[in-house]
C-alpha cells in the first residue's frame, strides 16, 4: 500500500486529520492488518496515526507501533457510533 491508498482509506472510514495527525472520534479506533514476508500482525485500538513518510506511527492508549507503509494490506474500523448504539429496555 502507498502513503496515498492509506489517506484515501482514512476518508473512506471518516478519520480526519488534525496538525498532520489523524485522529478518531472517542470510542472508535482502528485496526491495522500488516504483513511481512510470511508474518502477520494485527495492531489494534489505534486512535492516533501519523505518516512520516513510508513510515506509519500509530499510537493507542498503552503502546505505538511503527511499520512501513507498503506493509499494510487492510485497515479496518471499530466501535460503534451514535447510529449503532442501542438503548436498554423496549424501543428502537
Amino acid at each position: 500500500m502507498t502513503s496515498a491508498e492509506l489517506e484515501h482509506i482514512f476518508k473512506a472510514l471518516d478519520v480526519h486529520a488534525k496538525d498532520g495527525e489523524y485522529a478518531l472520534a472517542d470510542g472508535k479506533s482502528l485496526t491495522f492488518h500488516v504483513a511481512y514476508e510470511g508474518a502477520a500482525l494485527a495492531v489494534s485500538r489505534v486512535e492516533h496515526v501519523r505518516i512520516e513518510g513510508a513510515l506509519v506511527v500509530a499510537r493507542s492508549p498503552k503502546s505505538s507501533v511503527v511499520f512501513h507503509v507498503a506493509n499494510v494490506f487492510a485497515v479496518a474500523r471499530d466501535g460503534a457510533g451514535p447510529d449503532g448504539r442501542r438503548p436498554a429496555g423496549f424501543g428502537v
